[in-house]
């Protein structure tokens, strides 16, 4: 009997070293697939949108399976040191390992969701705002502030604008005239909550609470809540009239 349970184990504890490899790579994989979407963005604007959306996912589908190896892993490890000989020490030792691997997933997840999006916040703004040259002649464009781009958006992209839709960027070659319009999706942009002062407040849905007429404007209103302690808000945005769209 007691062979037997000793053969159960080291097969156990194969299979786990095995499961750990397996998940280690299922996540690698999850990074590695990321990597390749950076790599194929055509344009800064499809770039800014990949990483906004795609990069705190991958990441955190990649702990997931990191924390699932390690535990496991860590399983392989406890069974083969202390040489289990019986279910009690094996379910001790599983349930240890399921402690552990839950805590660096628990951990290293807290980190992302709080501290991590102020960096992300620093790479997207490098990637929307690095220095843009001409595609025709090369030469280094402005881009306009605030108030300047105005008048070179459409009544469409000013609405869009106001309501926090989208954003636009107006580079100009100041010597040819040369004008990119440049839009960016700004909806997995993370807002700094009131409560707890971290910037882990998300939109989480909208609802058009006051349709536009012809002449007034109608109200939008966008629902937040935070990763961090759940405190919820609402923003009312102002919709264009109907003659403006």
């Amino acid at each position: 009997m007691k062979s037997n349970y000793s053969e159960f184990v080291n097969n156990w504890q194969g299979g786990a070293e095995v499961w750990a490899g397996m998940f280690l790579l299922v996540g690698c994989l999850i990074f590695i697939f990321y990597v390749i979407g950076l790599l194929v963005a055509k344009d800064r604007t499809m770039l800014y949108d990949y990483v906004s959306s795609h990069e705190i996912p991958a990441f955190l589908n990649f702990l997931i399976f990191l924390s699932l190896s390690l535990a496991l892993y860590v399983n392989s490890m406890l069974v083969g040191e202390f040489k289990t000989v019986n279910n009690f020490e094996f379910v001790v030792q599983a349930i240890l390992s399921l402690v552990i691997g839950g805590l660096f997933w628990y951990i290293t997840r807290v980190i992302l969701r709080i501290y991590y999006p102020y960096i992300l916040a620093k790479h997207l703004n490098n990637i929307r705002f690095k220095p843009l040259h001409s595609p025709t002649t090369g030469r280094a464009m402005k881009l306009l502030n605030e108030d300047e781009e105005d008048v070179h958006l459409t009544e469409d992209q000013i609405a869009h604008e106001e309501i926090f839709a989208y954003d636009y960027d107006v580079w100009i070659d100041e010597e040819t005239g040369e004008k990119l319009i440049e839009k960016y999706d700004v909806h997995h942009t993370s807002l700094l909550c009131d409560d707890c002062r971290f910037k882990t407040m998300r939109e989480q849905n909208e609802e058009v609470v006051l349709e536009p007429t012809d002449n007034e404007e109608g109200k939008l209103v966008k629902h937040y809540k935070c990763d961090n302690c759940n405190a919820e808000k609402d923003i009312e945005k102002h919709i264009a009239p109907l003659e403006l769209n």
